[in-house]
């Protein structure tokens, strides 16, 4: 009776250890979620095209649904989603996309951000204006965040989201400040069971606190 109470009492001792390390783990995770770093905005054109093999959206549909992924991501305001073609019955949809999404404001940022070329000033002169600097970019704080697509309310995906999820991972995704956590996207022509599995951590502007 005596050892089997002393087994009992290890594995107690044993399953209390794992919980202590789980939730160091989680609060670990959420420490360095909310690690503030000086961000600024960095705005982007980029071409994308989406090809449907086994999902088919409309075209308001597609836009609607680019919205919200790019949004979640870090992308600020109204997304600009200019269509170069899009048929509600085709299954290639291509878009240049314009958006404005946070970088951390590091001297490598900063100075890709302030480089100009001859177009640029002259531009600038003919409305005389004078080019933005370094010290001239706001800045705001922001957070890496680790954002799960499968879990997202914001995002609202489904099963049938896969190939979309896919494409933006390879063309769109790494042109943001977005890195790959933990990636398991896999898409069937013939329909998904689930939704797409890609977690991603994403530099998001820290929202303003509202008082009461």
């Amino acid at each position: 009776m005596g050892k089997m109470k002393g087994r009992g009492r290890s594995i107690q001792f044993a399953w209390a250890a794992v919980l202590v390390l789980a939730a160091g783990v989680a609060n670990a995770q959420s420490a360095a979620d909310e690690a503030v770093v000086e961000a600024v905005w960095k705005p982007q054109r980029m071409n994308f095209v989406y090809r449907g093999y086994s999902t088919l959206y409309s075209c308001r549909g597609l836009q609607d649904k680019l919205q919200k992924i790019l949004t979640t991501v870090g992308a600020r305001g109204r997304i600009e989603l200019r269509t170069y073609s899009c048929d509600d019955e085709l299954a290639i949809a291509r878009f240049q996309i314009a958006l404005t999404s946070p970088v951390e404001a590091t001297p490598e940022n900063l100075e890709q951000l302030t480089t100009y070329d001859s177009r640029d000033e002259l531009v600038a002169r003919v409305r005389g204006e004078r080019l933005a600097s370094a010290e001239d970019l706001p800045r705001f704080p922001a957070v890496w965040k680790t954002i799960s697509f499968a879990r997202s309310r914001q995002m609202k995906l489904a099963p049938g989201d896969c190939e979309l999820v896919l494409q933006l991972r390879r063309h769109i995704l790494p042109r943001l400040a977005v890195q790959i956590v933990k990636d398991q996207v896999r898409c069937s022509e013939f329909g998904n069971i689930g939704k797409p599995q890609l977690t991603v951590s994403a530099l998001v502007p820290v929202e303003p606190q509202v008082s009461d």
